[in-house]
């Protein structure tokens, strides 16, 4: 009987797997890294600099044997680490941001006050309060607070422009008198100050474009309506009380009433927001007013509104609302009217008023062609703002064209468009 001898397992071949290269930290990790450690030791670009300049100052005194030199980097390092001793410790206050009005019209003084109280027992040192006003920062000096004193600084915002003014948050820096090291610490949240664009009233409906409190007449016909248009022979499935008895018994036949189908003012403002619409900022911040004013009297006649741009519906439930969404309206890249015409009829096709505001740039005949677009029961009024043109209002069947050389002069417009 032949013994079975397993044949031996195959050897494992063993192969060096050579590591894999480590990759030498690139330019925006060494910059992280960089301000971390900045921040953990309290220097500033100030303070890294006398560093190098002891560091320098000390290997070329050594090298040169030059004694002044050395008494540099001693005097830069002595410099840095008093500065760094006024890092000590973390003061305990309490911010509070406050503003007269969060809401203000472009033109108004906006005021504000900072409170600053010293929470802790023990005395705090000189410190320095940076508050952020949107794209600047302004810094006020907090005094050596007692325990639970209290310091006030006023400040006045700049809002000659339009627009929405982040406000924070507040960050006290402590550090030396030379600002070669300091630490901050945040104290507040970021608060908003809206900067309304200027607005004026516009005549009411008495004397507007819609002559029928429940809405206007259209050219389409309807079985149940509230304005009257004709009679015609009565079909099977109409109401029957909408026949007109006195017609019926003369004719012989069952006449109806037929009616023209009125419409609610759905009232639609757009704002195009081309920067190839406008020849500078000026003229955009007066289309916005303007249709700001044609808004807000759309809102006093409760009349259903829709406020878009052409990448948006803006929300406007309210007048405030209405006023702090125009007050984030920028210019961008994309767009002109046409595409804002199109947009509007696409997003709103049942709207019996457009009101449009666009700048000089766009072009009268521009604006005419795009407009044409518009259905012929929808009364279309374009808005131009041209700083160097005169009043003007062309009015051709349902689109009034009005040419504006400043705000002021839109009451008188809307009025001479209205006739």
């Amino acid at each position: 009987m032949t013994d079975l001898i397993a044949p031996a397992p195959p050897e494992r071949e063993e192969r060096w797997v050579a590591p894999a290269p480590v990759a030498p930290p690139s330019a925006r990790e060494f910059r992280q890294g960089f301000s971390r450690l900045s921040e953990v030791l309290g220097l500033t670009p100030a303070g890294w600099t006398a560093l190098l300049v002891a560091a320098l100052a000390a290997a070329v005194g050594f090298w040169a044997g030059w004694l002044e030199l050395k008494v540099v980097a001693v005097m830069a390092l002595l410099l840095v680490g008093a500065a760094l001793l006024f890092t000590i410790g973390r003061p305990r206050l309490e911010v509070l941001l406050r503003l007269a009005s969060a809401r203000v019209v472009a033109g108004e003084r906006a005021e504000g006050q900072l409170f600053v109280r010293n929470a802790a027992t023990r005395r705090t040192l000189p410190s320095r309060l940076d508050l952020p006003v949107g794209p600047q920062a302004a810094s006020f000096s907090i005094p050596s607070l007692a325990g639970h004193a209290a310091h006030a600084e006023s400040f006045v915002i700049p809002t000659e422009r339009r627009g929405v003014i982040a406000l924070g948050p507040a960050q006290s820096v402590q550090g030396d008198p030379f600002a070669l090291a300091g630490r901050s610490a945040r104290w507040t949240e970021v608060t908003e100050l809206f900067v309304h664009p200027r607005t004026v009233n516009l005549p009411g409906r008495q004397t507007g474009f819609v002559h029928d409190l429940e809405g206007h007449a259209s050219n389409q016909l309807t079985a149940s309506d509230m304005s009257f248009h004709a009679l015609r022979e009565y079909a099977p499935g109409d109401d029957r009380r909408h026949i007109h008895w006195r017609s019926s018994a003369r004719t012989g036949q069952l006449m109806v009433r037929q009616f023209e189908e009125t419409r609610q003012s759905r009232v639609v403002v757009a704002l195009d927001t081309a920067t190839s619409s406008y020849l500078d900022g000026d003229e955009f911040e007066l289309a916005v007013s303007a249709l700001g004013s044609a808004a807000l009297q759309c809102l006093r006649e409760e009349n259903p509104l829709a406020l878009m741009t052409l990448d948006e519906v803006l929300p406007a439930v309210s007048p405030l609302r209405t006023l702090d969404e125009l007050s984030r309206v920028e210019l961008g890249v994309r767009g002109g009217v046409f595409e804002l015409v199109q947009a509007v009829i696409h997003r709103e096709p049942g709207a019996s008023i457009v009101m449009l505001a666009t700048g000089s740039a766009a072009g009268i005949d521009r604006v005419r062609r795009a407009v044409s677009s518009f259905d012929v029961d929808t009364r279309v009024i374009a808005m131009i703002a041209d700083a160097d043109a005169t009043l003007s209002v062309r009015t051709v069947a349902n689109v009034s064209l009005l040419r504006l050389p400043t705000l002021d002069d839109l009451p008188r417009a809307m009025r001479r468009a209205m006739q």
